[in-house]
This record gives structure tokens, C-alpha cells and sequence, in this order.
């Protein structure tokens, strides 16, 4: 049984980066609609420049506070990335990403969840499986400490490891090691 996840995320470093969300959804259809919803209130929104819906697995909406600007402002020869990066305090770029996630795996017969990773600075799937709580645990524990042994990456890192034994999304923001983890909901009507 698959499930899929819909992650709302901004891409790259920008302010309010760790308003990342992400839901899950039994069907691709319901997933699909979600975004839709959500992108019909963006087309209203002044604000909303762009709205590159080509791939509708990877959606990219660009936001900015100069939108009476934006078209007289990118030059034919300007790639929309380049006025992106060129413009980078006025602007930012929300992505939509959805993930099949294979619901088998997340039904694991013991109590440990599965889960999700987000890199933040790529604006993709960490990792190509989801890890139980003691792998991810362990591999994030492993990340940071090759990144950044630092008292402020200690105590995120001790944040983050308290978050996934909570069940709730974690976050971890260390260096150029930004991440957030989505615990996978267990299939429903299973009986683990």
C-alpha cells in the first residue's frame, strides 16, 4: 500500500525555511488536489510571480515583495534562476515535491516509525529510504559530528533526537546540513 507525502517547503537558506510541512495522503489523487487547492490561493496572491507547474511531482512558486517589478525587471537574456539569485532579498522560491512513500515499509511490525528526509539546501529527499528512529538517530548523530562538534550543533543535535523519540517532525540546522524528518503516519486499518 502507498501513501504520499506532499512536502511545502522553501528552497535554499531563506528566512522562515523551518516552516517546511509536509502531509500525508492515501491516494496520489488527494495528494494532487491538496496542491491544487493550496496553488489556486497563490494565482490570487500579487506576490506570486511564477508558477512553474510543467512537472507536477516538483512545482516551484516564486514569491516577491517587488511583483509590480518582475517582468519589467528580468531581461530577455536573464534566466528566471539568475533574476532569482540576482534578487535573492526580495525573493523566494516555495517548492511542492511529492513523494511516493511505500506504505509496507512504514508498517514495521515493532514500534519504531519510519521516516521522511527533507534536505533543505537541495530542496529534495535526503535519503533514498526511510530509516527507523535508531538509524536516523545514528546517521544524523554521525552527520553533524563530522560537520560540526560545536556546543550550538550538540544542542540542536540533542533538539532534533528528543523531537524523533517525541514522534514529532525534527529539524537540525548545522553548517551546510540542514534537515527536516516527516515520521510516516502507519497505514491505516493496520493492526500494528
Amino acid at each position: 500500500m502507498k501513501q504520499y507525502a506532499v512536502i511545502h517547503a522553501v528552497a535554499g537558506l531563506f528566512e522562515g525555511y523551518s516552516d517546511t510541512t509536509c502531509e500525508f495522503f492515501p491516494k496520489r489523487g488527494f495528494a494532487d488536489k491538496h496542491i491544487n487547492d493550496i496553488l489556486s490561493e497563490y494565482r490570487k496572491d500579487k506576490m506570486c510571480v511564477e508558477i512553474d507547474d510543467s512537472d507536477p511531482t516538483n512545482i516551484c512558486v516564486t514569491m516577491t515583495r517587488q511583483y509590480e517589478d518582475y517582468h519589467a525587471c528580468v531581461p530577455f537574456d536573464m534566466e528566471h534562476d539568475d533574476w532569482v539569485a540576482e534578487n535573492g532579498d526580495d525573493v523566494s522560491v516555495e517548492v511542492f515535491r511529492i513523494i511516493e512513500v511505500d506504505g509496507q515499509k512504514a508498517n514495521h511490525p515493532n514500534t519504531e516509525s519510519c521516516w521522511l528526509t527533507w534536505d533543505q539546501l537541495e530542496a529534495t529527499q535526503a535519503w533514498d529510504y526511510t530509516p527507523l528512529c535508531m538509524s536516523l538517530v545514528a546517521r544524523v548523530s554521525s552527520d553533524v559530528m563530522d560537520n560540526d562538534q560545536s556546543v550550538e550543533a550538540l544542542e540542536q543535535l540533542t533538539d532534533f533526537i528528543s523531537s524523533v523519540y517525541m514522534g514529532n517532525h525534527a529539524f537540525i540546522d548545522v553548517d551546510d546540513y540542514v534537515m527536516h524528518v516527516f515520521r510516516i503516519p502507519k497505514p491505516k486499518n493496520s493492526d500494528k
